[in-house]
């Protein structure tokens, strides 16, 4: 496929290092994260960051994101601020 070809599907950018100082919320939710998921760090932070971006990508107008806690319990809007 030639590199201007608009059906071109998006290239995925290379891996990239980053330093990044966490807050004591973070570093406590990173460790709980590695607990329940036996995943290493990068990884958790990894995940979290392509879920924030799912999350602030459907909360945008006109969309919105709710949540359930239990099959039978009522939906509730999720604000994230």
């Amino acid at each position: 496929m030639d590199a201007d070809d608009p059906h071109r599907a998006e290239a995925i950018p290379q891996g990239e290092r980053v330093t990044i100082n966490l807050t004591g919320k973070a570093v406590q939710a990173l460790q709980r994260l590695q607990e329940l998921t036996g995943y290493n760090k990068t990884d958790c932070i990894n995940r979290a960051l392509i879920i924030a971006n799912e999350v602030e990508n459907m909360s945008r107008e006109p969309g919105a994101v709710y949540w359930r806690e239990t099959p039978d319990s009522d939906l509730m809007l999720v604000r994230f601020v």
